[in-house]
């Protein structure tokens, strides 16, 4: 089937009954689930759709994202899951990227793949797909859920010394919806790194649909690192959801790369006191890219802070858009919150729009915004001329320095070397 819109038309002048109509034609390329418990997950999240539409530019979190390519896709219910070629393709692409980890899980297209997974470690414990869901109720986050064909839901405790390691992989099967959805706990006390990276095989051209929920006990420290590194003509909406108890630290890089539309919503809850949480996101887009991040952090509790810097790097007539959310209210008393969007235009047809936004009302906090946006500085190029370099080489080693800054507290350190030539191949 084909969901048909003109792509010249107001998307937001489209009658509420046709933009709804748009939801059931993707509902109806549902798969079954592959466990019976996933089915009342499912059923609360379509009841939930029944009230809502896919976004339009009168939607004010989807102000300046264009959702052309997504309403003029055709997609294709899924088939053959887990083909036994495309596995074998897989296996090929994850020994590329091997390194020691305590567990390794594989999904593709949306289903778990147990052949190509392990978790037998210590402090690793795969839990029942009915674990409860955090995600908050969102036209794409309920989308996922009512699309749901196998959940993996994790347990962490301890102190892990590798970290899990999580691949999303599309094939290129058909252009089907593709719907990964990862839940893990941090028991209290637990210290691990989660590494997400969402891949692609050649001549992808899939929607992904994803959501990652995590939750911190109490004193738990999560390093998490999300690298979204998709074909160049791929779909990509994915929803990460964290929630931390007292005293616990989340600490977030997020890596996007590919895509010809790609999306991530970041929200953080902060519901208990002496909780630290540090975002850091850095975004390459080249051609006709769109690269949308919007974060939002909530403090429910005092005494605790949050820093997030945003970088977005945009070439020919790219498209990069930022929205931050900092939200402090009343009880949230001597909450310390620093929040920056930093973009650098390689093009003059380059484009970003970028919002960040405190709400505040409690009286006795720190808190700190702003965004820059600037094209490289004539002297810096002039001064690096002056020391021997040709003009090409000086823009080069400006823009890199400009990337991989954010970089430097990523480990383990063969995946910050890994996404530093991802990136610099990116660049190039």
């Amino acid at each position: 089937m084909t969901i048909t819109v003109n792509v010249n038309s107001d998307q937001a002048d489209l009658p509420k009954a046709s933009r709804a109509n748009e939801l059931n034609d993707l509902l109806t390329l549902a798969p079954p689930p592959r466990h019976a418990e996933l089915e009342p997950l499912r059923q609360v999240a379509r009841d939930r759709l029944h009230e809502q539409t896919l976004p339009t530019p009168r939607d004010e979190d989807w102000r300046f994202t264009d959702l052309s390519a997504l309403r003029t896709r055709s997609f294709q219910a899924p088939i053959a899951p887990l083909h036994p070629e495309i596995v074998a393709e897989v296996r090929h692409l994850l020994c590329e990227r091997s390194f020691p980890t305590v567990a390794q899980i594989v999904l593709i297209d949306g289903y778990f793949c147990g052949e190509l997974s392990r978790v037998n470690a210590t402090g690793v414990e795969l839990l029942p797909p009915s674990m409860p869901a955090i995600a908050p109720p969102e036209v794409f986050s309920d989308l996922n859920t009512a699309m749901l064909v196998d959940r993996v839901c994790l347990r962490l405790t301890g102190s892990l010394a590798e970290p899990v390691e999580v691949f999303f992989v599309s094939s290129r099967q058909q252009q089907s919806v593709v719907s990964p959805r990862l839940s893990i706990e941090v028991a209290a006390y637990g210290q691990t790194t989660l590494i997400e990276r969402f891949l692609s095989l050649t001549g992808d051209r899939q929607f992904t649909n994803s959501v990652t929920e995590l939750s911190l006990g109490a004193s738990a420290h999560l390093r998490h690192v999300r690298m979204q590194h998709q074909s160049p003509t791929a779909i990509h909406i994915g929803c990460t959801v964290v929630c931390q108890a007292p005293d616990s630290c989340y600490e977030g890089h997020a890596i996007d790369l590919g895509g010809c539309l790609s999306r991530h919503n970041w929200q953080v809850q902060i519901y208990g006191s002496g909780s630290q949480t540090i975002l850091k996101g850095l975004a390459i887009a080249m051609g006709e890219q769109i690269m949308d991040t919007h974060t939002a952090v909530f403090f429910h509790a005092p005494h605790s802070g949050s820093e997030q810097i945003h970088k977005c790097i945009l070439g020919d007539r790219a498209h990069g858009i930022f929205n931050g959310r900092v939200v402090v209210p009343q009880v949230a008393q001597l909450t310390d919150a620093k929040q920056l969007n930093r973009t650098l235009l390689l093009s003059d047809k380059a484009r970003v729009d970028t919002k960040p936004q405190l709400e505040i009302v409690a009286d006795n906090v720190k808190c700190s915004h702003g965004a820059t946006v600037s094209q490289l500085a004539a002297e810096d190029i002039f001064y690096l001329r002056s020391r021997g370099l040709d003009e090409h080489q000086a823009r080069d080693l400006l823009v890199k320095a400009f990337a991989l800054e954010q970089l430097a507290d990523i480990e383990p350190d063969p995946l910050r070397q890994e996404i530093e030539e991802a990136l610099l191949a990116k660049l190039h």
